[in-house]
């Protein structure tokens, strides 16, 4: 709270035009945007609030920008030339009488890698251009820089006349000159702010031509290093307005709140324009508030004298109380319009402008960061802007999209990561009500220990950044927080900016995660929750938020409540934004599947990403080709030869030839050096390396390469000619990855080269034998192709979601870009119900729930609890048997209130759970969603004493007759016939009524398909040991006990295959019912690693394709990701629960599952129920088959199911993806055993699974 004047203050002040640098002239020097990062800008407009002219006060009250007579839109088809580079560009472009008609058009906004251009580019750190060169900042790259010549002509309305006529350019990345009639008017850099250019001198009456020269990449984008899928061109609007000569060329607005958060003081400034010569005498602004209804708030505007002398600009500011306006909140999101008005000295009106405002007070406090009197918290996340048709040319629509689904999932913050949005994102902010986190465009993550640091020489660039930020955005209430930027290191140029922001403007606050000492919030990225709750409790009195936690990486998003039950403990915790909203993918062609053949006896096959073209004497690849992850390609231990031929492109880093991940062999170029490694893990370097530099006519020729290990020394051979050698005797060590050909599928790096004429041998060839031209495959020979036998057939699905490598991108971070809470289309992700849940503002805990006694707390900080409609309702099992309103509780904000609900307890059934669900619904439609939409809920088990289900008795059940040989147990009741495989251990068959249930029986089970957080903490190669441990299980002993004439207990003692050796034990109970029990019991072998899952896997056959569930649903939920599903029953079908995650992985398991069936269409299936819980997964996909591929496009889906039966599964994770593992809670260690029994039974629509799943069984 700053002054309180009651009464209208006014002030002028002159401000003096600034000095604007002039086009680098010199013959010999750099052009502006290449090592000159002290000139960013050359004759650009200063920086303002987002405004627009209009004639008459109705029109500003309007606000419709596009409709004002002041206003010409240039978006549209503009003529467009593209250049690989620089030199290539046609210089003279900008030329009157330079010919475009024959260039081809393209759509204006939008991106021009989208529109046939170029290539889009995805890399996290690494700098773009690395894949061609490798300049020293501040010099842009000039061997692969493409530059996009945009030419248009347009005509200035002829209302326009006399005024002075402006260019807008919203976003232009990254660099760009502006030509108007073939004269160069100005430069530009800094992608992600409005530029404009007064052309008013450069315009001609009629036709007038406007040429713009685009850099894809300038010495400014040393400073755009930002995570995201790399594109350019001119990708927001472009628009020409008009104006008076006398201009309210910017104008800000403040809102102070009194020390009771009630009456306001409305502080204004306006900077006024004159750019005729004379002086404007006796001008007034005039300022009026409008409410929602467009009626006047004031009694009379606040008035405004001044005088603007010739080409000189005058500030003016007033002060005016508002009395107890309503308040802005993203809860309330309360808007009033200001309308300015200039008047001349006889009282006209020269122009209106206007702007929505919010009055809101945000301010430190008591070592908090408060609105409107109330501690905050940012339940947040962050957003880039992408949209998978348009890239970052993203409209209105899909804007609102995504604010109406944040606002459904209970998300009231967001930060602008990393960098400025359109300007239409923050009106929308306002209008729907987000916090936000507004943030500068910089980013130097690869750079970001030198610059911007404290080097003066960016100094100018950055302030400049921070600058146009700030003077655009300065006027939106939900703009709360000032960001300098992002993963830019340390310095003082991050103090300058943050001391120009703060006298700029003092009524928000700074942040910074990269240097926290000059800013007033405490922020950090991806702390572990024991890391957040030590400052917490440290009582400092900085406030802490998370800027990125929770890394939303494909299946993910574990753990999330438990940071919150930390951030709810403590005061100066006041939240975190999730990385992030959206995933960026773009929608694209699927390419061809291309399968080329192996010529070894093993006659493999690879599927090739990229295509087929001319090699070195048939046909070569560029791409690259994955191969199957194979026993005979796991060559280990002291004999190894790989070779190919290849031919390189310029490259700076890692290009893989032949490789086996990056933990076991491979041959690549490494930027200027050829090496040749095998990985023997009990070294202490464990990459034992024979390298040489690159020959000197490398690049664009044909070389052939080959490395030979013998169990003596690795010899790396180019050409025929030995270049490097190197002693070792250790052993090769075997990982899990597959082999890869012109890629390293361990960390994704792609080749660069062309590649032909691959071998892989499980010995070591002489050097005689290498340059045998006539050497054809032996009998030691695991690899042999030469891409002359290849097939190509069509995907079935014709567009998919493309990241990194995608585009043929080198270098390229995969799809390290597809962190998203929903997918590039928006479709919401599973992962974003617990989001919704953890992150609700109604509390509801138990307090005496025998007594329907329950504690509801009201966390929002503006909204009593009246405005929802509250419901509760007790269920048996799924039946419900009594339900209630709560009505519209008078619960204020920040108070809880104890609520006792009328519930009468039932006659409990045996066996029965009993639930009671409370729910929050809203009780009238907003802007962002119906009346009726679900803003809270909580689900309870009631502690009731139910008695036990009945018991089924064996001896009353159908005789069995079993038959027992050497290898088979058949088993035989009244109506099923069952077979059991004693050499397997497992049943073979299992028939109902003549119907086969099972394809395979039950199999032990301990992997899951990596997701894309297992990928990043190494689990796939750590656990590797797990994988195939249950399908290569040994099998010790078989044992067969008749239980009576109407049981059979079979024992199986098994021996699993891992490192060092666990034991497995199942029991099989067949009882003359026909139901199975089976219990199991893993013992580990010592020192193993954790255990991706514990359970059994079946076949089950294709007609079964209906699902049923009794427990958590319905979305897929996890061990640490399950509080936003609800224990019910739940229908769908198994094609259902597949989610299509941009790259596949773990999808679609249950957890606390009480049964489940999978049936036909007449309802007859098999039935598994849980003794008492199992986790479940079906799907038409295995394991194998999810983490074999890149995209979902690629699987080939089963007819038949694949259905696990688990005790269960380790947590997703989610802290990080880059080596955060799930937290030990959700973790199976490999340290203890686990035993856990479930129950099989065939079914038919005329039985209730939820009545068989109460009968108890005795196994003993």
């Amino acid at each position: 709270m700053k002054c309180k004047i009651l009464t209208a203050f006014l002030s002028g002040v002159m401000i003096l035009s600034p000095v604007i640098p002039i086009f680098a002239q010199s013959e010999n020097s750099d052009a502006e945007w290449n090592n000159h990062p002290e000139i960013f800008q050359v004759n650009r407009e200063p920086a303002h609030a987002t405004l627009m002219p209009y004639d008459d006060v109705k029109s500003a009250l309007d606000a419709e920008p596009e409709k004002s007579r002041h206003y010409k839109s240039l978006n549209g088809k503009w003529h467009f030339k593209w250049s690989k580079n620089p030199s290539e560009r046609p210089v003279d472009f900008y030329r009157q009488d330079y010919n475009v008609s024959n260039w081809k058009k393209i759509e204006v906004p939008g991106n021009w890698q989208l529109q046939g251009y170029d290539y889009p580019i995805y890399t996290n750190i690494t700098y773009p251009w690395t894949g061609y060169e490798n300049p020293a900042p501040p010099k842009a790259p000039t061997v692969y820089n493409p530059v996009g010549s945009y030419k248009r002509t347009f005509t200035v309305p002829g209302s326009w006349k006399g005024e002075e006529i402006f260019i807008s350019f919203q976003g232009v990345e990254s660099a760009f000159y502006v030509w108007v009639n073939g004269q160069k008017v100005g430069y530009s850099e800094d992608s992600y702010t409005s530029k404009e250019f007064n052309i008013t001198k450069y315009l001609k009456p009629g036709v007038n031509t406007l040429a713009v020269e685009v850099y894809r990449w300038s010495d400014g984008s040393w400073l755009e290093d930002q995570d995201f899928i790399r594109m350019s061109g001119i990708f927001r609007d472009v628009y020409l307005f008009s104006t008076p000569k006398i201009h309210m060329r910017d104008f800000r607005v403040r809102t102070d709140l009194d020390d009771n958060y009630q009456n306001a003081n409305l502080n204004l400034k306006v900077n006024v324009k004159n750019y005729g010569k004379e002086t404007a005498a006796n001008y007034k602004v005039e300022a009026m508030v409008y409410d929602a209804h467009k009626k006047p708030v004031l009694n009379e505007p606040v008035s405004m004298d001044i005088q603007v002398p010739g080409k000189n600009e005058t500030a003016v500011q007033a002060e005016q109380l508002v009395k107890n306006p309503l308040k802005w909140s993203a809860e309330h999101p309360n808007l009033y319009t200001l309308v300015l008005s200039l008047k001349d000295n006889t009282g006209k009106i020269v122009e209106t402008e206007s702007a929505k405002i919010g009055f809101r007070e945000f301010e430190l406090k008591n070592g908090q960061m408060h609105i409107n009197g109330k501690p905050i918290v940012f339940k947040g996340v962050n957003r880039h802007e992408t949209d998978p048709d348009r890239g970052r040319a993203i409209t209105e629509e899909s804007m609102i999209q995504d604010i109406k689904l944040m606002k459904k999932f209970n998300i009231n913050a967001v930060r602008t990561s990393h960098y400025p949005n359109q300007t239409k994102w923050y009106e929308l902010a306002d209008q729907y009500g987000l916090y936000l986190i507004d943030e500068a465009n910089v980013e130097s993550h690869g750079v970001r220990d030198s610059l911007p640091a404290s080097d003066p020489r960016w100094t100018g660039a950055v302030l400049d950044r921070v600058k146009s930020m700030v003077e655009r955005d300065k006027n939106h209430p939900s703009v709360l927080i000032w960001s300098l930027g992002n993963e830019a290191g340390r310095g003082d140029n991050f103090k300058k900016m943050a001391d120009w922001v703060r006298q700029a403007d003092p009524t928000r606050i700074v942040h910074y995660e990269g240097d926290n000492r000059w800013t007033d919030v405490e922020s950090h990225m991806y702390a572990s929750v024991e890391s957040v709750e030590n400052y917490g409790k440290s009582g400092n009195k900085k406030p802490y938020i998370l800027c990125e936690y929770a890394h939303a990486m494909g299946n993910s998003v574990g753990n999330l409540y438990k940071y919150w039950d930390v951030i709810e403990k403590y005061p100066n915790l006041q939240g975190g934004f999730i990385w992030d909203w959206v995933e960026q993918a773009l929608r694209w062609p699927t390419p061809k599947k291309i399968l080329v053949n192996d010529e070894s006896k093993h006659e493999l096959t690879g599927q090739l990403y990229g295509e087929i073209v001319e090699g070195i004497d048939g046909k070569a690849i560029n791409g690259y080709v994955t191969l199957p992850n194979v026993p005979e390609l796991n060559v280990t231990g002291k004999q190894l030869t790989l070779e190919a031929w290849v031919k390189p492109q310029p490259t700076n880093t890692h290009s893989p030839f032949i490789t086996k991940g990056d933990t076991q062999f491979a041959i690549k170029q490494n930027n200027d050096r050829i090496e040749f490694f095998i990985y023997d893990r009990t070294a202490s370097y464990p990459w034992i390396v024979a390298e040489t530099k690159i020959p000197e006519n490398w690049v664009g020729n044909w070389h052939k390469v080959a490395g030979v290990y013998d169990g003596h020394s690795l010899k790396l051979y180019i050409d025929g000619q030995l270049k490097a050698e190197k002693e070792y005797s250790g052993a090769i060590v075997g990982n899990n990855y597959p082999v890869n050909i012109g890629r390293n599928a361990e960390n994704d790096r792609l080749s660069n080269a062309q590649i032909d004429h691959v071998r892989i041998y499980n010995r070591a060839l002489s050097e005689t034998e290498l340059n045998d031209i006539n050497r054809v495959p032996d009998e030691n020979t695991v690899l042999w192709l030469d891409f002359d036998n290849y097939k190509e057939e069509e995907y079935a699905q014709k567009e998919y979601f493309a990241y990194g490598g995608d585009w043929g991108d080198r270098p390229n971070d995969g799809n390290f870009s597809a962190n998203g809470l929903v997918s590039p289309d928006r479709t919401i992700q599973p992962e974003l119900w617990e989001v919704k849940k953890v992150y609700q503002n109604i509390k509801i805990k138990p307090s005496d729930l025998k007594n329907g006694k329950v504690e509801i707390a009201n966390n929002y900080l503006f909204t009593n609890l009246n405005e929802f409609e509250g419901k509760w309702t007790l269920k048996e099992d799924n039946t419900t048997l009594q339900k209630g309103s709560l009505g519209r509780m008078n619960i204020a904000p920040g108070q809880k209130k104890l609520v006792t609900l009328p519930i009468q307890k039932p006659n409990l059934k045996p066996g029965a759970e009993y639930w009671l669900d409370i729910s929050f619904k809203l009780s009238k439609s907003t802007a962002w969603a119906s009346k009726g939409h679900e803003v809270a809920k909580e689900q309870f088990k009631m502690p009731y004493n139910t008695p036990e289900g009945p018991a089924l008795d064996p001896s009353t059940m159908p005789p069995l007759d079993i038959k027992e040989t050497e290898q088979k147990v058949n088993v035989s009741g009244s109506d099923f016939q069952l077979v059991f495989d004693k050499v397997k251990g497992t049943i073979s068959s299992f028939k109902y009524q003549e119907r086969e249930m099972f394809k395979t029986g039950p199999v032990p089970n301990f992997w899951r398909s990596p997701n894309d957080n297992d990928k990043g903490n190494g689990m796939p190669n750590r656990t590797g040991t797990w994988r195939n441990a249950g399908r290569d299980m040994k099998v010790d002993d078989v044992k067969v006990t008749a239980v009576g004439n109407n049981a059979v207990q079979i024992d199986v003692d098994a021996t699993l295959p891992t490192t060092t050796k666990s034991n497995y034990k199942v029991s099989y109970f067949i009882y003359g019912s026909g139901d199975i029990v089976v219990n199991n019991t893993l013992t580990p072998g010592k020192n193993l690693p954790e255990i991706p899952a514990v359970g059994m896997e079946l076949m089950i056959p294709k007609e079964f394709e209906n699902i049923s569930w009794y427990g958590k649903g319905p979305q897929e939920n996890y061990w640490d990701r399950n509080t936003g599903a609800d224990v019910g029953v739940y229908r769908g079908t198994v094609d259902d629960q597949f989610f299509p995650y941009v790259e596949p992985q773990e999808t679609g398991n249950k957890t606390d599952v009480r049964w489940v069936t999978l049936t036909d269409k007449n309802g007859t299936g098999l039935m598994a129920a849980g003794l008492p819980l199992l986790e479940v997964n079906a799907l038409h996909y295995t394991e194998d088959q999810l983490e074999s591929v890149k995209h979902p496009y690629e699987l080939t889906k089963m007819d038949d199911i694949i259905l696990n039966l688990n005790y269960k599964q380790m947590g997703v994770g989610g802290d990080n993806s880059w080596g955060a593992r799930p937290h030990p809670e959700f973790t199976l260690y490999a340290n203890k055993s686990y035993s856990y029994s479930y129950r099989l039974k065939p079914i038919t629509r005329e039985m209730s699974p939820m009545e068989l799943s109460k009968q108890k069984i005795n196994v003993k």
